[in-house]
């Protein structure tokens, strides 16, 4: 499932799409895990131009096993600390990149 840009920041993760996941927690994780997926390819390839093209909303379902904290298919995971992780992994990349 492709990713729809954001206007407002082009490489800025958008809202995930409805059909994503049954509720916005699900939603909001899976954003949350697509952020983290993408600001570690930076970090790894030391690249500082925009990786969200090379990134589908598949691949942040798929990547549930490794953030998964929880057997309740309903709370998976914790978005909270995913969101404060990918908001860390983010700040590596802008200060990786201002140097």
């Amino acid at each position: 499932m492709a990713i729809a840009r954001d206007e407002a920041d082009a490489c800025r993760v958008p809202k995930p799409p409805a059909d994503l996941a049954e509720t916005a927690y699900l939603r909001n994780g899976y954003r949350a895990i697509l952020r983290i997926l993408i600001a570690e390819e930076a970090l790894a390839s030391e690249t500082c131009t925009c990786l969200l093209d090379d990134y589908t909303w598949d691949q942040a379902h798929d990547a549930l096993p490794r953030f998964q904290t929880s057997d309740n298919p309903r709370l998976p995971f914790n978005v909270l600390e995913l969101y404060a992780k990918a908001d860390a992994l983010e700040a590596q990349v802008v200060e990786a990149c201002a140097e």
